[in-house]
């Protein structure tokens, strides 16, 4: 008989679990609390019976686990890889941002070239590169004690361009400010753009993310077997500690009454009356962080101390905002690639007919969607303010859109778009296995060298199908691998001269 395996979860960690379990012959059970999957990557309608989704979602190239599920769904040609950016700033011409076409670390040579820096800074930033790139994840583990900002000031990195720059990475890897962002989280993602020639290079999903991803991923699930259970959410784990092993033996679930996804803050999902208890043999949470926390806490301290959970109690969420903005005529001509901003309110944007995608208004201009940065000090703006002060950065840094008005908009409000990587926060990051023998957790907030993103969420749900495979005796999964330059390990033998000379 085939164990029972249920997966808390429809975004991409659980469903990825799931469909690996699937294709190697299990049934998994996915109760998801929304109405629809997806998670932090969902597509809906909203009240307006518009297309929205929960925000801008692009594809690195070192997200090498998202890009394999990618292509044995057969969904990869979904991708619009772009490899040339346009980077504005208020006040300055537009830059073109790519690298050049030689391997690593020669790669940098264009970007460093066409910063606008002192020959000092330039010089200093060079011996910051060499050190960066000679480091390993113990070296940047030592990190996560101090904010970015702390680390950058304390390389003599100054406050001009290279700041702006750091001010865009940190937004993007970790959607903090760098004066609280860990300088773990920021260099790590600086770090990948020193590996791989193509590390600049950015995929955009043509079609909204469920035509594109997610609908694929629960066909796919379903073929197999399995299933995916919509607006059901998980209020109670029961624990047996009767066992000679503390194992999870009930999972309660109740009608959720959300209409659209389920990011709220404090992780409780709106339930309506009525419990259903399932068994299982084999459970992994693929629940956000807040979500979990909210049902660890729910479920007693009993199972919370059995589990060895209650370091991840401590971990925090941030925010997120997500605009689209029909204007009433096309703003042309379109900066190149994926536009990278600093000193605005947004951090990048796109075209949507770029990705195939038309307007919330028919027949009207262009339509751009937005990414916004400093969303924990916006989240509670009105919606007039934030949508006039991104029409106003928006020309301010691309004069193209001036006189453009606004026809239509859609602010998506994601209350906790993923965990807060401030100082400690690494530390806290829970393990994939659990002191309850049957227990797993999969998620991009869970321990392994990779932010919050996509490719975090696809590698901790097939890490999380690895560890329970193994645990029934079959064969695990096979894992890429990121290439490093051959150039690496001499760096990484000079670090610490370079480093005595540093401080």
């Amino acid at each position: 008989m085939s164990p029972r395996v249920v997966v808390l979860g429809a975004g991409i960690a659980g469903l990825v679990a799931a469909w690996e379990l699937a294709l190697r012959g299990l049934r998994p059970l996915v109760l998801e609390a929304a109405p629809i999957a997806g998670g932090r990557t969902s597509t809906w309608r909203d009240d307006q019976g518009r297309t929205v989704d929960t925000g801008l979602h692009v594809v690195a190239d070192h997200y090498l686990n998202l890009q394999q599920v990618l292509a044995r769904l057969g969904v990869a040609d979904r991708l619009h890889w772009v490899e040339k950016h346009t980077y504005l700033r208020a006040g300055r011409a537009p830059m073109a941002w790519y690298f050049s076409p030689y391997q690593p670390p020669f790669h940098l040579l264009r970007p460093a070239r066409e910063m606008p820096l002192a020959p000092r800074t330039r010089l200093r930033l060079g011996r910051v590169a060499l050190l960066l790139a000679s480091m390993d994840q113990a070296d940047l583990a030592a990190l996560d004690g101090e904010t970015y900002k702390q680390w950058h000031d304390r390389m003599g990195l100054g406050r001009d361009f290279m700041l702006e720059l750091a001010e865009a990475a940190g937004d993007a890897a970790t959607f903090l400010p760098v004066d609280r962002a860990a300088a773990r989280a920021v260099i790590s993602w600086l770090k990948y753009l020193m590996r791989h020639r193509r590390a600049g290079d950015v995929g955009l999903f043509r079609g909204t993310m469920a035509e594109a991803f997610i609908d694929p991923l629960v066909r796919e699930i379903t073929a197999l077997g399995g299933e995916v259970r919509l607006s059901s959410a998980v209020t109670r784990l029961i624990l047996d500690d009767a066992a000679q092993a503390p194992r999870v033996s009930h999972v309660e679930i109740a009608p959720c009454r959300a209409a659209g996804p389920v990011h709220s803050a404090s992780g409780e999902p709106p339930v309506a009356d009525g419990r259903e208890s399932i068994p299982c043999d084999h459970l992994i949470s693929a629940l956000s962080v807040q979500a979990l926390q909210h049902l660890l806490a729910a479920s007693g301290e009993r199972l919370l101390d059995r589990a060895g959970l209650g370091p991840m109690m401590g971990l925090t969420t941030t925010p997120a905002l997500s605009l689209i903005v029909t204007f009433d005529r096309p703003i042309t001509p379109v900066p190149e690639g994926a536009p990278l901003c600093t000193g605005v309110a947004m951090r990048d944007f796109i075209d949507m007919k770029l990705l195939g995608r038309g307007g919330l208004v028919p027949g009207a201009g262009s339509t751009y969607q937005f990414v916004i940065t400093r969303s924990d000090r916006r989240i509670h703006d009105p919606d007039a303010t934030i949508v006039a002060d991104i029409v106003a950065d928006l020309v301010s840094v691309w004069p193209g859109a001036r006189g453009a008005e606004v026809v239509s908009y859609a602010l998506e409000r994601v209350g906790a778009a993923m965990f807060a990587a401030v100082p400690g926060a690494h530390a806290l990051r829970p393990a994939v296995t659990t002191g309850a023998a049957n227990f797993y957790i999969a998620g991009d907030f869970t321990r392994h060298e990779l932010n919050a993103s996509m490719e975090g969420a696809a590698f901790s749900g097939r890490r999380a199908a690895d560890a329970l495979l193994r645990a029934l005796g079959r064969p695990g999964l096979d894992f890429p691998e990121l290439p490093d330059t051959t150039m690496v390990p001499l760096l990484r033998a000079a670090r610490r001269r370079l480093a005595r000379s540093l401080t």
